[in-house]
């Protein structure tokens, strides 16, 4: 999670420093927060410490982006970014704040609910994510929707022990995202608490290809193995379940 959070942190860091190069217009609290990101990304605090030795960058950055909400032309995209750095700081209850307050200045933009959805899920509160999860697809445009939801549609289900609807709308986020790692791993759990441990199998050792050091991964995959009576695969899975410090 923090690594997705971070890049999306630096593709709009860098965007922002293109629209600041290619203006005139004087630097904004927004634009110095955008600039503290690239700091942060550039790793700047590591190489020049003593530039740094009182605020690093994404201090910075939280410090502009704060004087940012204040302003009413910046306050929707400041609150964003908030939201954005606290997700990647893990404080999840910080970052919903933010979310909401985005979502408030700008109803139109429906997706801001599936980040919601995910913090109020982090803080196991999965009636409001799922409400919230509803929302961002509610506001899909056109016939289109968000693989985030319905992952997270799919999350919320496997949580309570609703497995069908968890395989539902797991088959629904890799319809819109065919390399979403997360939905495939989730389908292979709901597939494999369904007893369909062959599909489960078959989904599982795709996403092996993806993400081969998944601990989570490789216990399912090892139970499913060991279901469908294919104890050999089942311990070559669990030894490397065992090898990366999953254990058994």
């Amino acid at each position: 999670m923090r690594r997705r959070t971070m890049l999306v942190l630096l593709v709009l860091a860098l965007l922002s420093s293109i629209v600041m190069a290619q203006t005139s217009t004087s630097l904004t609290n927004l634009d110095a927060g955008f600039q503290a990101l690239l700091f942060h990304a550039a790793r700047l605090d590591e190489s020049y410490p003593e530039a740094f030795r009182r605020y690093t960058p994404i201090a910075m950055a939280i410090d502009a982006f704060g004087k940012a909400v204040k302003e009413e032309d910046q306050a929707g995209e400041a609150s964003l970014m908030l939201g954005l750095i606290y997700t990647y700081l893990e404080r999840p209850g910080t970052a919903l704040d933010y979310y909401l307050r985005f979502a408030e200045l700008n109803p139109e933009d429906a997706w801001v609910h599936a980040l919601i959805g995910d913090r109020y899920a982090e803080m196991g509160r999965l009636n409001e994510a799922e409400q919230s999860y509803r929302l961002a697809l509610a506001g899909a445009p056109d016939e289109g929707s968000w693989a985030r939801a319905h992952y997270g549609l799919g999350a919320v289900a496997l949580e309570r022990g609703q497995y069908s609807q968890a395989k539902e709308s797991f088959e629904l986020a890799l319809e819109q995202a065919e390399d979403f790692f997360d939905a495939r791993l989730g389908l292979g759990q709901a597939l494999y608490h369904l007893g369909e441990y062959e599909q489960a199998i078959e989904v599982l050792e795709v996403a092996h290809l993806q993400w081969p050091r998944s601990l989570t991964m490789l216990q399912y995959l090892g139970w499913s193995y060991e279901a469908a009576g294919l104890s050999d695969q089942a311990a070559h899975a669990f030894d490397r379940l065992a090898e990366l410090g999953g254990g058994n």
